[in-house]
């Protein structure tokens, strides 16, 4: 019995060692569990955390995606759109409902069901391009990029789509096209040859360049500049094109000839201007090309005839020089007879005939000033003896007055105080005393009044002379700046005064003329430049 209580107490001995050791156990186990489902807590917690986020994120991208997003059902109710959606569209699901049928545009009706149907096939579909009505009622062109979403069970459920908004771009492809094909009538009909080329290879021509150089279009885009051109001459083009190419200059003028096909040579003026590619390298030069052959030929004969007219206004000066000096010597030797006879003789004629011999005197005094005046016109317009000085106008005005016989009723002044200017002051003497000496020499008002005054017209000085004479008719404002013609018939009057002012002036790049009518005055104006 004692032995059996021995088993009984060791075997309870055992099982509550073995009930504490399944204890400690159960709770190292408890505490692993313990500390799993905080790890995992943790874990979600991050989790969460993290989708949260993703789903703030994803949302942010969402709503300020540039293009529309549209989400819709199976049945093609709209569920989800953007911001850009809402502007594009008009339409707030939140405040409305909105199937994707009400947005087709009437006459693609066909084609949306047709790519609907593909969508559903194929599960998505690219480059849709539809036309789609706004709530305004506005019709919008877009392009679209759908796909379907699919349950767990792989059943379509909804449709995506993204939307962009192509109205403007297709308008403006519509504009920059019909321009293109503006400007390719203009190159083609163009009077001037135009080359497109690219480091001396020619690329592309119009008809103009291909008619002047009598090559096809064909066999031009086979060559190079440098094939075209004359070796001595292509050096300098080449030397700006090397310019070119390296950014020192974006475009050069050159005068060269071509080598047309028959072997002949032209003469052209050639522009040349760069296009470059957003790195300032070279895409390519653009050259217009003008038919100068007949310019410089022009040219050259104008040279001549200038060099020809400047020897024949020389002969024709030195020929005044001469004509004026045999004139003259017989004029003097005339009035010295005239003179010896009246007064050797002057008990032998009677009143008549010594009126004879005083109108011989003076129509000798009136050949003379003639000759005078016809030697002032051919030196009018020298520029080779030209001088130039600083003239003060209220000064030579002045001096004018004690030359020129002002009878007294006759009043002669300035408005306002006269510049000074630059010029030969014989010339400019010659201008202002004709204009005021015809004015005293036709005055017929009991009280004359010659008025001078000038306004600064920036490059030049605008003169006018006016006085209240007997005027002139209009038929003569051109007519007496020519020579030997003249109003009236005045016996101090040569007929040549005018036309030497009108020579002066021109040389001085400036322009006369007058405002007048019978019996209320006539005013000169005359420019000087400074």
């Amino acid at each position: 019995m004692s032995e059996e209580l021995d088993i009984l107490k060791r075997a309870l001995k055992r099982e509550k060692a073995a009930r504490k050791q399944a204890e400690q156990i159960l709770e190292g186990k408890s505490r692993e569990l313990y500390d799993l489902t905080q790890e995992l807590k943790q874990l979600n917690e991050q989790l969460e955390d993290g989708l949260t986020k993703k789903t703030s994120e994803l949302q942010g991208v969402f709503d300020n995606l540039v293009d529309a997003y549209v989400l819709m059902d199976i049945s093609g109710n709209v569920v989800k759109m953007n911001n850009s959606a809402k502007n594009l569209f008009g339409y707030d699901i939140d405040q409305e409902k909105l199937n994707i049928v009400t947005l087709i545009y009437k006459e693609d009706y066909q084609y949306a069901m047709t790519s609907f149907q593909e969508l559903v096939t194929k599960g998505s579909f690219s480059d849709y391009q539809a036309r789609v009505y706004t709530k305004d009622k506005g019709v919008r062109t877009v392009h679209i990029n759908a796909s379907l979403i699919r349950n767990k069970n792989n059943q379509p459920v909804a449709a995506q789509g993204i939307v962009r908004d192509i109205t403007y771009e297709l308008e403006q492809n519509r504009v920059f096209d019909e321009q293109k094909k503006q400007l390719s009538v203009i190159v083609e009909n163009s009077s001037l040859g135009i080359a497109l080329t690219q480091f001396g290879k020619i690329l592309q021509t119009n008809k103009a360049f291909q008619n002047f150089l009598g090559y096809t279009k064909e066999e031009l885009i086979q060559k190079e500049v440098k094939d075209i051109s004359l070796k001595e001459e292509y050096a300098l083009s080449s030397e700006n094109m090397e310019k070119m190419n390296n950014g020192k200059i974006d475009h050069f003028s050159v005068n060269k000839r071509y080598v047309r096909s028959d072997g002949s040579n032209v003469w052209a003026k050639t522009n040349v201007a760069a296009v470059r590619n957003p790195d300032k390298t070279i895409k390519y030069q653009v050259a217009l090309i003008e038919d100068i052959t007949d310019q410089l030929e022009s040219e050259k004969q104008r040279d001549l005839l200038v060099k020809n007219l400047e020897k024949m206004n020389l002969e024709l000066s030195e020929y005044a020089h001469v004509v004026s000096h045999d004139l003259k010597s017989p004029l003097r030797s005339i009035y010295a007879l005239v003179n010896w006879i009246k007064e050797d003789y002057s008990s032998a004629f009677d009143k008549t005939g010594l009126g004879h011999l005083s109108m011989i005197e003076r129509t000798l005094e009136k050949m003379e000033t003639l000759i005078n005046d016809i030697l002032s016109y051919s030196r009018a317009g020298n520029k080779e003896n030209l001088e130039s000085q600083q003239i003060d106008l209220n000064t030579l005005i002045s001096d004018i007055k004690n030359v020129v016989l002002i009878p007294d009723n006759t009043e002669v002044y300035c408005k306002q105080k006269l510049p000074v200017i630059n010029g030969d002051k014989t010339r400019i003497q010659q201008v202002f005393q004709n204009l005021i000496g015809n004015a005293v020499m036709y005055m017929d008002k009991e009280k004359g009044q010659i008025e001078i005054d000038y306004s600064d017209q920036n490059t030049h000085y605008q003169f006018k002379i006016k006085d209240n004479g007997p005027g002139i008719k209009e038929q003569y404002h051109t007519k007496i700046f020519k020579m030997f013609e003249s109003v009236g018939n005045h016996k101090n009057s040569t007929g040549i005064g005018l036309a030497i002012v009108k020579k002066i002036v021109e040389l001085y790049e400036g322009k006369i003329w007058l405002e007048s009518s019978p019996e209320k005055g006539t005013t000169f104006y005359f420019t000087l430049k400074k």
